[in-house]
C-alpha cells in the first residue's frame, strides 16, 4: 500500500507552532465547544483551555481535520492534531503502524528512535501508539506520542506534540482525549 507522509509532515510543522498560535486570527481560535469537537468520523473532548488551530493549517500540503493548541503554553504551543486519509487498498492496523514507525524513525525521532508501540481502542477499536523525541527543536526540545487507527476504510492519526520537559505531567491530558474519542 503506498504511503503518503501525511501523519509525519504535520507534526514536523507543527512542530515549529510557537506559544500563543492562537491569539491573533479570532475565526480559528475560539475556545473548544463544552462537550466535544466534532471531525470527520469522529468527535472527542478538547482539552480546557486549548483553541481551534485548525484555519491557521489551511492551505498546508497535508489536509489536518482537526487541530488544537494550548495558547497559555510558553515557548511551545502544546497541541494535538487529527489526521483522517482515505488510501486506496486493504487496511490493516499493524501494516500501517510499522510503516509509520519506520518513517518516524527516518524522518522525525533523534537517534534514540521511537518508543515501543503498544496497543490501545479508541473507544472499541484497535489503536496503536508510540511516542519519540523529535528532530525539530526550534522551539525547545519536544517529544510526540502518535495514536494510530483503522477506521470505515481511513486512517486516523492522532498527533500529541508538547515540550520534551513537559511530556509526562501532561501525558494525562492527552489520555482524556483519547478516552472521550467517539466515532460517529
Amino acid at each position: 500500500m503506498p504511503r503518503s507522509l501525511a501523519a509525519l509532515v504535520v507534526p514536523a510543522f507543527l512542530a515549529l507552532l510557537p506559544a500563543g498560535c492562537g491569539d491573533d486570527d479570532e475565526s480559528s481560535s475560539r475556545p473548544a465547544a463544552k462537550g466535544g469537537v466534532e471531525g470527520t468520523g469522529y468527535s472527542f473532548a478538547a482539552p480546557d483551555g486549548y483553541r481551534d488551530v485548525t484555519g491557521k493549517l489551511d492551505g498546508s500540503a497535508v489536509r489536518i481535520d482537526r487541530a488544537y493548541a494550548d495558547p497559555e503554553a510558553t515557548g511551545f504551543a502544546t497541541n494535538v492534531v487529527v489526521i483522517r486519509e482515505t488510501p486506496e487498498g486493504d487496511l490493516d492496523l499493524d501494516d500501517v503502524t510499522a510503516q509509520f514507525v519506520d518513517q518516524v524513525e527516518d524522518t522525525l525521532a533523534t537517534d534514540a528512535g521511537v518508543g515501543a508501540v503498544e496497543d490501545r481502542e479508541l473507544d472499541g477499536v484497535p489503536a496503536k501508539t508510540y511516542a519519540f523525541r523529535s528532530r525539530q527543536d526550534e522551539n525547545g526540545p519536544l517529544r510526540q506520542r502518535q495514536v494510530v487507527a483503522v477506521e470505515d476504510d481511513a486512517i486516523y492519526t492522532i498527533t500529541w506534540s508538547v515540550a520534551a520537559d513537559a511530556f509526562e505531567e501532561q501525558e494525562a491530558t492527552l489520555d482524556r482525549v483519547l478516552e472521550s474519542w467517539r466515532w460517529d
